[in-house]
């Protein structure tokens, strides 16, 4: 009995050994001056030194690794991960490293770091995962980062306006100014179109005249207003003069002033200078976030976008051309010249077809049908890169988690205020 309990201890220890070898990783020099054991964070790994003499660019390839040596233990102690650990080795011993698609990309790039490997040396099966995933935490990290205007208290009155605009959900004052704001914006485009329709046998701007003017003037003053506050409460006024948005706030009421100062100017650049009023529809997007995210989503495919582009010019010069020689034959064709075709083929490639062109020979016909085709194929492309564009704006406005249950936490405060907690 005495003998097989002391062999139920023996097992007991060394299982408790083999334990807390699996939990720890560190570098001892074995016996073999080539043989290094190398331990990181309690996970025992054994290697010869010639493998990591391969790359002296790394930590364990140069004279750097001497500092983690324990002389007592006689091994070199990193306090790493040891499951990652396990990979970098390998990248010593075979020459290729791999990325394990189960683990976070932050954490590999950081152990990487650590041991002075270049993210080049992945290998291409493992390259684009482990750049996607890393990618996407970046972007994590850029949307739920605490920004210094989550921070920011307003103490001046100019602070305080600034705040009011940029964020108005934060005050009840900010949200009627938002909301007014957008329907001002609304009766504004409303009565821009609505006075272009018949009313009997004049136009509605001409037999109410009096009422489209008075309805002008008040969204007018109050853009005017809106666009001197904010330029007044501005941190940076010459930044935000030249910002999208601002310029569309001034470009949205200079018709008025036009013809305030000139009553009698009637057609010419003063009619053209009229059109400008509708492009007070864009300032709906400062008050819908899914506008600015799509506007966002434009501009971070702008590169993809391009690249179609000159695809779709190419194809335009290329197919007008072809058409344009196949139909020059007849007489009565309305292809007449490369220049005109153009409007056939960008209407075929869109799919739009109004048909009011169209060839005749079968080569004209044929090109079509290609044009066609081509056009489906080309417009698909960017698709599905404005989508993830589109998906990943959408996800930087989601609050993270973290916040979202300090906001229902107050909330619970708030509508609990009998609740309170006692210290004995």
């Amino acid at each position: 009995m005495a003998m097989n309990g002391g062999k139920e201890d023996f097992h007991s220890q060394n299982g408790d050994l083999e334990f807390h070898a699996k939990r720890r990783v560190t570098f001892k020099k074995a016996s073999r001056d080539d043989l290094l054991t190398i331990n990181v964070s309690g996970t025992i790994f054994y290697a010869q030194s010639s493998i990591f003499a391969k790359h002296p660019d790394t930590l364990l390839g140069s004279k750097r690794r001497d500092q983690f040596f324990d002389e007592k233990r006689n091994e070199y102690f990193f306090d790493r991960d040891p499951d990652l650990f396990s990979y970098i080795l390998k990248f010593y011993r075979k020459g290729t490293l791999h990325y394990p698609e189960d683990e976070c990309a932050c954490s590999f790039k950081g152990e990487l770091d650590f041991f002075g490997i270049l993210k080049n040396n992945l290998s291409e099966c493992c390259y684009e995962i482990f750049q996607e995933k890393h990618e996407e935490f970046e972007d994590y990290q850029r949307r739920h980062a605490k920004t210094e205007d989550e921070d920011f208290v307003p103490k001046t009155l100019r602070e305080k306006t600034w705040k009011l605009f940029e964020d108005p959900g934060k005050n009840i004052f900010g949200l009627f100014l938002h909301y007014t704001s957008a329907v001002l914006i609304l009766i504004s485009v409303v009565a821009s179109t609505v006075e272009t329709l018949q009313c009997g046998k004049v136009k509605c701007g001409n037999k109410y005249s009096e009422q489209f003017y008075v309805m002008e003037s008040i969204c007018v003053i109050a853009f005017t207003v809106e666009y001197i506050a904010r330029l007044w409460a501005a941190p940076k006024r010459f930044q935000f003069m030249k910002q999208f948005l601002s310029i569309i706030d001034v470009v949205a009421i200079i018709p008025y002033y036009v013809a305030l100062v000139f009553p009698d100017a009637a057609g010419g650049p003063f009619t053209v200078l009229r059109i400008f009023r509708i492009f007070r529809i864009v300032k709906m997007s400062r008050h819908n976030t899914k506008v600015r995210e799509a506007g966002s989503s434009l501009l971070a495919s702008l590169s993809e976008l391009s690249f179609v582009f000159v695809v779709l010019v190419t194809l335009v010069i290329l197919f007008s051309t072809v058409i344009y020689y196949a139909e020059m034959e007849d007489e009565d064709t309305k292809f007449k010249g490369i220049p005109m075709t153009f409007w056939y083929v960008i209407v075929t490639m869109t799919t739009l077809g109004y048909g009011d062109m169209t060839p005749t020979s079968l080569i004209g016909r044929l090109t079509g049908v290609i044009c066609s085709l081509s056009g489906i194929m080309v417009v698909a492309l960017p698709a599905p890169v404005l989508e993830k564009n589109f998906s990943r704006k959408s996800e930087e406005g989601r609050p993270h988690p973290a916040e979202t249950k300090k906001h229902a936490a107050n909330s619970s405060k708030l509508t609990n205020p009998s609740t309170t907690v006692t210290n004995n």
